[in-house]
Formats: C-alpha cells, sequence, structure tokens
C-alpha cells in the first residue's frame, strides 16, 4: 500500500530541496507519514474549495505547487482562516504536500513545458543555479560482465551529459588478485593467484545521482569487492550541472511582432488578457519566460539580450523600467502562467511506479484569486 511518506519521496526525487530557495518551504506540511494513499488531489494552491472537494471526493492527500504553510506560524486555531482550514484537513485526515521552487528550478519542467508551447529552441535558464556537482566514476569489471553492470548504472543517471545520454570510455586491461582463505572470488580460487581481462568504465556522474549509480555497480557486479574510485571533477559539464535555474531563455523559429507575440501568448494559455510594455511593432526574436512573479529578473534578461520578457505580477516600475531598459515585458499574469503545473505534478504520480495503485485528479475547482474587469 502506498504512504504519504512513499509521494513525498517520489516528489522529492523529481524535484529536490537542494534546488528550492533558502526562503521556501516545500516539503510534506500536514499529515501522518505512514498514513496510506489512494486518491491524490493536484492543485496550484490549497483554498477552501480545493479542500471541500478533496473532501467530497475522498483524498487522503492533497498536492500543491504553492506551499500554504510559507512563513513560521505562531499558532494554529480557529481564530484564524488558515488555522480553521489546516484544522479541518486534520480532522478529515487529509495530508498537504508541496512542491514549489524546487519545482520550478530543474529542467524539463514548468519553464521548458511553457517555452515548447511558444516554440522556442536553444533553451537556457535565466537565472541558472548549480545545486549538484559533476563527478567522474571509475570501475573495472570482467569483459563477460561489462555490458550488464554499465547499462544498470546508465539507467540510474550515468553518463548524460548534454543532449546525450549512455555516455561513457571503456579500457582494456588485465585485473590481478589473490584472494584469502574465507573470501569466495567470482573468478578463480581462494588463496591462488589470478588474471583476469578486465574493462575499465569511466562515466560522469552528477551528485544527485552518485548514490543510486555506486548501489546499482555494487548490487550487478560480480566481484565479492568490486575496484572503483569517484573523482570530484572541478570543471562544469554541459547539461549536468548547468542547465538547472529559474526561467527559461530561447529563441522564435523566426521573429515576429511584440504584438503578435503577445496574441500567440493570449491564444496557447488561453488568457483573457495581459499586460505589456514596449512598441507593439518592434520585431522580437530571443525571448524568456520565468513563471509566477520575476520582474525583479528584468534588469538580468536585458543584459542577456532578450528582446522580450514573459512574467508575472509586475507592477508600474517593472513597465517603466522596461522602457528604460530597452525590453519588452508581458505580465501574463501569476496564476496563468502557472495553471499547468498541477498537471505536471499530477504526470509524475502517474507516470511513477506507484501510479496503477493511485488515483490521481487535477483539482477542477481551481481558479484565479484576480480578476480583470473591463478588458
Amino acid at each position: 500500500m502506498v504512504k504519504i511518506r512513499n509521494i513525498t519521496s517520489l516528489i522529492l526525487e523529481h524535484f529536490p530541496m537542494c534546488c528550492a530557495e533558502d526562503w521556501d518551504n516545500p516539503g510534506l506540511q500536514l499529515g501522518r507519514e505512514g498514513a496510506p494513499v489512494t486518491r491524490v488531489l493536484v492543485a496550484l494552491e490549497l483554498t477552501r474549495d480545493v479542500f471541500e472537494e478533496a473532501r467530497e471526493w475522498g483524498a487522503e492527500l492533497i498536492l500543491t505547487h504553492h506551499p500554504f504553510i510559507f512563513k513560521p506560524i505562531k499558532s494554529v486555531t480557529d481564530a484564524s482562516c488558515e488555522g480553521r482550514l489546516l484544522l479541518d484537513l486534520a480532522e478529515a485526515h487529509i495530508g498537504l504536500l508541496a512542491a514549489h521552487t524546487n519545482l520550478d528550478s530543474v529542467p524539463h519542467g514548468i519553464g521548458e513545458k511553457l517555452a515548447r508551447d511558444l516554440g522556442l529552441s536553444g533553451l537556457r535558464p535565466v537565472v541558472g543555479t548549480r545545486p549538484f556537482e559533476a563527478y567522474k566514476i571509475v570501475t573495472f569489471i570482467p569483459e563477460a560482465d561489462a555490458e550488464q553492470v554499465v547499462q544498470a548504472m546508465h539507467a540510474q543517471g550515468a553518463g548524460c551529459v548534454g543532449q546525450y545520454r549512455d555516455v561513457s570510455f571503456w579500457g582494456t586491461g588485465e585485473g590481478r588478485f589473490t584472494g584469502d582463505a574465507s573470501s569466495h572470488p567470482a573468478i578463480g580460487v581462494a588463496g591462488e593467484p589470478e588474471r583476469v581481462r578486465e574493462v575499465r568504465v569511466e562515466m560522469i556522474v552528477s551528485s544527485r545521482e552518485l548514490g543510486a549509480v555506486t548501489r546499482a555497480l555494487l548490487d550487478t557486479h560480480p566481484y565479492e569487492e568490486p575496484a572503483y574510485d569517484v573523482f570530484k571533477l572541478e570543471s562544469q559539464v554541459h547539461g549536468l550541472t548547468d542547465v538547472y535555474g529559474f526561467g527559461v531563455a530561447g529563441r522564435l523559429a523566426e521573429a515576429v511582432e511584440l504584438s503578435d507575440l503577445i496574441s500567440r501568448v493570449r491564444e496557447v494559455w488561453q488568457i483573457d488578457s495581459v499586460r505589456a510594455a514596449g512598441d507593439p511593432h518592434r520585431r522580437v526574436l530571443q525571448v524568456a519566460i520565468l513563471n509566477g512573479s520575476g520582474a525583479r529578473y528584468l534588469g538580468k534578461c536585458a543584459a542577456q539580450g532578450i528582446d522580450a520578457y514573459i512574467t508575472g505580477d509586475c507592477g508600474h516600475h517593472d513597465f517603466d523600467a522596461a522602457r528604460r531598459l530597452g525590453i519588452a515585458l508581458i505580465d501574463a499574469g501569476h496564476y496563468d502562467t502557472e495553471k499547468c503545473i498541477p498537471d505536471i505534478l499530477a504526470d509524475v504520480l502517474r507516470q511513477s511506479k506507484y501510479g496503477a495503485e493511485l488515483d490521481v485528479r487535477v483539482s477542477t475547482r481551481m481558479e484565479n484569486p484576480m480578476r480583470v474587469y473591463g478588458a
């Protein structure tokens, strides 16, 4: 039976805590880790309507993007609306789990999804981070067993460099050893010198997968005492440590007028209205997107030669700064640039090893708290 701890571990495996900002509070916010889960309701954030939907449906866990418990709280009582909602969750035996900036900063997440929606290519983070370090793992395997061991290591993430997978170096040589009387050598006899034709295999691995890759090596290697070395790399490995970060920048297939890009944003993301700064007839080619609230990175985008920056929660001074910096700024809204995140989270659950045991539903009662009148 699937437990809350299993779901928590799964989400944090895809969106590690080390990828979250220091001020953030993702992870399990309410619930017993050993409680069973059969139904998970996924939403952008916890609201009274989302809670009622979960209770009516019989969900044991609500998974959100925005953490409900964000700042330190001194008490949980029915004197506040937040306290009442937390008490109602606890009384209904519904857990609460969140994946926030740890989801925002990983590759193949929300940034890439939004960029692909608009047809951008050559993607890179707007604000790069390096939550993981690069290592090289080296091992020595009998020729007959090398393929099996290497494939097991690849399956855990070893050998990913840039746009390439299953990258490794192989070299042949001779291994020599003598086991003592208590040994049980896979090749040869205890107490007698042995020579074996072996393959030296080298692969790049990130600190994120290093533990799992090492376990795969030890589990599949035929030797009683496998020999392997792990070296920390000082140089950056493309596609391993440089793809994490907030926002995504890329290039359109061809330059378009700003007004055309705005129309594409509204059509693809189904947004009623947006706010923008910039000449509607200016040509834009380089585009950056940061879901949620990203106006603080406007200057960084301008310095990178971005023609148009799409984000949310922009104020008057942000639009004025865009005008001075010569960059177009499109405020597509916090909610509308993140409303697809519940689908991303739901897919992680459905495609996981627990998928067959879980009933996963994206909330039908999510609603943008901000409404625009007169548009």
